[in-house]
Formats: structure tokens, sequence, C-alpha cells
């Protein structure tokens, strides 16, 4: 007996086996070709198998900058994507997966730049491996803030306090369909990577973070060529978004065209510093507030440097070292912690008094 294929799988099974020949057999796919395979995979027709196999098959062989993009393509066709009325949004993201190794600041950096009067969106996932680590979601619940509103909710809470977090559960579809899948793979496929280069609020500015020096200039061009005006990739603590205290290898597409070069804290006349190691959800909000609220300056550094990368990239200051200022200004006058406190519908800048 025959089995029957559609055309969608019959097209997806002869893909695969041209997509698993190996590093040196495998055949590039064009950015359709790409969508293509991924949105079959979304699909309720596709088997277990052909997702596992398919990951497998792409780690060996490793996605090019037109497969990246078509893969992109997919992932946010099958998203709920949200388009906030807002001016000068900044996209931040890192590993979907979280930390393991540094603490987690990027909280805390987003919420000084949007202090500043830079809109911010971040997004995550929780539970996720291989780290299944310290996630932007899980800090943002440790501090009190929700994470995993609803996507018309978010676009509401930027366009109201300038700050928003998508979580995956909520807007990602088709990638959530494959979680349980990857949750017993246990390495990393192509999802990882493209999942931080998503940018499902449509801004036009983007910091996101990668692991390898490798991937900077791949991140960069498959996420600057889908119609960003800045892409800036660094490789980032844990190849988060956030820069060590330490001279950091950056690609930075602009305009069509990328630069690489090394961002350090000492020339902007911050020290050198070894990072914190990576803590709990709640002890990490613990410290993300008591660094907003300015009662241990143990990170104080770490968060305006990485906070005034930010505000330069979302046009609020002319340059790093006017941004790192800001940054420091911010934090000191108490706006940060009233965005926190906001952010948790405490109490409103209005009632702060700024």
């Amino acid at each position: 007996m025959q089995e029957f294929y559609s055309e969608a799988a019959e097209r997806f099974r002869k893909r695969l086996i041209l997509t698993a020949k190996g590093r040196h057999g495998a055949r590039n796919m064009t950015r359709e070709e790409a969508r293509e395979a991924l949105s079959f995979l979304f699909s309720a027709e596709a088997h277990g198998a052909q997702v596992g196999a398919f990951l497998t098959a792409m780690r060996f062989k490793s996605a090019t900058v037109d497969e990246m993009m078509g893969f992109l393509d997919a992932m946010e066709g099958s998203a709920t994507l949200i388009a906030p009325k807002v001016d000068g949004l900044l996209n931040c993201n890192g590993p979907y997966d979280g930390r393991k190794k540094s603490l987690n600041l990027s909280v805390a950096a987003a919420i000084v730049t949007a202090a500043a009067d830079v809109p911010v969106i971040l997004h995550s996932n929780t539970g996720l491996p291989p780290k299944d680590g310290v996630t932007n979601a899980r800090v943002l619940e440790a501090l009190g803030v929700p994470a995993a509103r609803e996507p018309e909710m978010v676009a509401a809470d930027i366009e109201r306090h300038g700050f928003g977090h998508l979580h995956a559960s909520r807007f990602l579809h088709g990638v959530e369909r494959l979680k349980p899948i990857r949750q017993v793979l246990f390495y990393r496929s192509f999802l990882h990577a493209c999942e931080v280069m998503l940018n499902p609020a449509g801004a036009k500015c983007t910091l996101i973070g990668a692991a390898h020096d490798t991937f900077l200039e791949r991140f960069a061009t498959a996420a600057g060529q889908r119609g960003q005006d800045r892409v800036m990739v660094v490789q980032g603590l844990d190849g988060g978004d956030e820069l060590p205290l330490a001279p950091t290898p950056v690609a930075d597409y602009r305009g069509g065209e990328i630069k690489q070069y090394t961002l350090a804290p000492t020339d902007f006349g911050l020290p050198e510093a070894a990072h914190h190691r990576c803590e709990s959800p709640a002890e990490t909000a613990r410290r993300t507030e008591a660094t907003l609220a300015g009662t241990d300056d143990a990170h104080v550094d770490a968060v305006v440097f990485n906070g005034g990368i930010r505000l330069y990239l979302g046009g609020k200051a002319d340059s790093i070292e006017a941004g790192i200022g800001l940054a420091r200004e911010t934090l000191g006058s108490g706006r940060a912690l009233a965005k926190l406190r906001q952010l948790r519908g405490q109490t409103t800048l209005a009632e702060e008094g700024r």
C-alpha cells in the first residue's frame, strides 16, 4: 500500500533528503525554500521525526544568511506580531534558553533605557533547553512585572510605559508547537539562533547577542536585510545582548553596510571588571532592584555601560559616552526605580512627581 503525501509533504521530503547529506554534501536553500520548509514543520501535517531530522541535519550543515532570513520569515509569519505606535523603538534580545554563567542585567539596562524615554521591547521564553536558564521573562516575573501578557496588551504597555515583553508562549505560535520536541533533543538548533534575531514589534533598531564571533556578521546581515535600519550584534555574556565590562567584538549593520569593531568600557572611562556569576531569578531581581534604587553599587558600571549603548542606539544620545552619562543620571535621579514601580502597576511616573 502506497502512503499518500500532499504536495507540501512531498516537497519537504525531497528538501530533507538534500539537507541531510552532511556538511559537504548538503545543498543550501534559497530564502523561499527555507521559509517553506520551516512552515511545513509548523503545520499539523509534519511528523515529530521529521522535525527532529531537519533540526539535526541543519545543525550539521549550518544555516546560511538566506536560510536564516527564510526561517525568520516563517517564524514571524506564524506569530502574532505587534506594531506599537511609538517612535524610536529599540528591540533587544538574547537567547531564549537564558543564562547559566553570568548574572542577567539585561532587564536592568532595559528599564534604565525606558526610564530615559527610549521605548524598549524584550522577548524571551521559559523552560527551553539546553540551558533552561535565567531568562528575561523569569527576571521580570521575579521583579513583580508580568512577562506573559497577550500581544495586544504588550503593544499597549509600550505605548503607555515605553517598555514591553513578549513571551514566546503568547506570540510565537509556530515555534512553540515544536517546543516538546526541542525539549527532548537537548541541543541548540538554528531555531535558537533565529529566536535571537526576531523583530516581533517592527522596530527599526535592534541590539542582539551572539555566542560566538563567527555568528556576528551573519546575524547582523540576516536581521538587517529584513528591513531594519540598524542592527548591532555583540558577543555578549552567555550569548546575550549584555556586554561585559571587557573588550567585546561587535558587528554593526547600518545603511546596508556592516562594520566590525570592538567596544571596551575603558574607551568610555569605565574600568574593566569580572562579571558576577549567574544567580536565581529571585536573587537577580533583588540585585536589579537594589541597583535601580541606589542601595547597591556593585553592578552600576555594568548597567550604565549597557544602558548607555542602548540610549545611543535609540537616538537619545549622540555617542555611547553621552549615553552612559544619561544612564548614570537616570539611575541617580530615581527615574529608573520609578519606572520599575510603574511597570509593576504600583504607581505612575506622574504620581512620583517626575
